[in-house]
């Protein structure tokens, strides 16, 4: 017999002995179970919100709406298995903006949606410029207590809640993450610093609830809070990740790249988090 043929003849019996031993089982015995594949599904990914979705500050703006490359959006973009379709975050808007004028870029193929939205519904940085740097003037005093009639009104956490649900029956299998605000200067608590920090906290405080709300209703959300990794980096430290500078309404409160920069960590750690079984 020839090397080939000899060769050929032990495969056969390999072969055969395998089908013995298959035909052997008893039926009813399962055969161990191989191995999940690796999760190869590609995130679509929509960025729906206001100036810190737009990643306002962190460079030269590329249209009206104030974008940059370095926002929060890019960042998870340049992350593999994300991919992002659109950022429609525009400066300024409010949620009921983002409702009007964004929503429509979220589909059923969509499958991962942030949303950064309700500072402009409190208007923050009108606050501020009303306040800066006489926060005794009657013009302050009519922000302030503007912004508080909303917070206690509690219409941002309903507007919230209503369009993390509409996202969601437009995008029904897409992972929905909401970030909350850094307290501008590190949890002040005196003067009038202290009221911004304070009515950012009441802010970010009806988003998680908001959230909370829209989870019972069976959209699959979660919360992106920033104040921990912000803390240290509040416009009023030494290494500041929010501008500083008053008199540039462009920069002045947002992040700048290192500050999307952790937005963008915390974003993803959180959708980390929501696909890992």
């Amino acid at each position: 017999m020839s090397a080939l043929s000899a060769r050929k003849a032990r495969n056969g019996i390999v072969a055969a002995a395998a089908a013995v031993a298959l035909l052997a089982i008893p039926f009813g015995i399962a055969l161990p179970a191989q191995a999940a594949p690796p999760q190869t599904a590609v995130a679509k990914y929509v960025a729906l919100g206001d100036s810190i979705a737009a990643g306002q500050g962190a460079g030269t703006p590329l249209d009206a709406c104030l974008r940059t490359g370095e926002g929060y959006a890019n960042g998870l973009d340049a992350i593999p298995r994300i991919n992002l379709l659109r950022n429609a975050g525009c400066s300024g808007a409010a949620i009921g903006d983002v409702a009007d004028s964004q929503l429509g870029q979220v589909n059923r193929g969509t499958t991962l949606v942030t949303i950064t939205a309700g500072a402009g519904d409190l208007d923050i940085g009108g606050v501020y410029a009303a306040c800066f740097p006489d926060p005794t003037v009657p013009a302050c005093v009519a922000a302030v207590v503007a912004a508080q009639e909303t917070l206690q009104s509690g219409v941002i956490a309903q507007r919230l809640g209503e369009l993390i649900l509409a996202v969601h029956e437009r995008a029904p299998r897409a992972d929905i993450l909401v970030t909350g605000y850094p307290l501008p200067f590190g949890g002040a608590t005196q003067g009038f610093l202290g009221v911004i920090d304070g009515a950012v906290a009441q802010l970010d405080a009806q988003i998680a609830g908001a959230i909370a709300a829209a989870t019972l209703a069976g959209a699959p959300v979660g919360f992106v809070d920033v104040t921990t990794v912000f803390a240290a980096h509040s416009a009023i430290s030494a290494d500041p990740w929010l501008g500083q500078n008053a008199a540039d309404p462009v920069t002045f409160l947002h992040p700048n790249a290192a500050g999307y920069a952790a937005y963008t960590e915390a974003v993803h750690s959180a959708y980390l988090l929501a696909v890992t079984p």
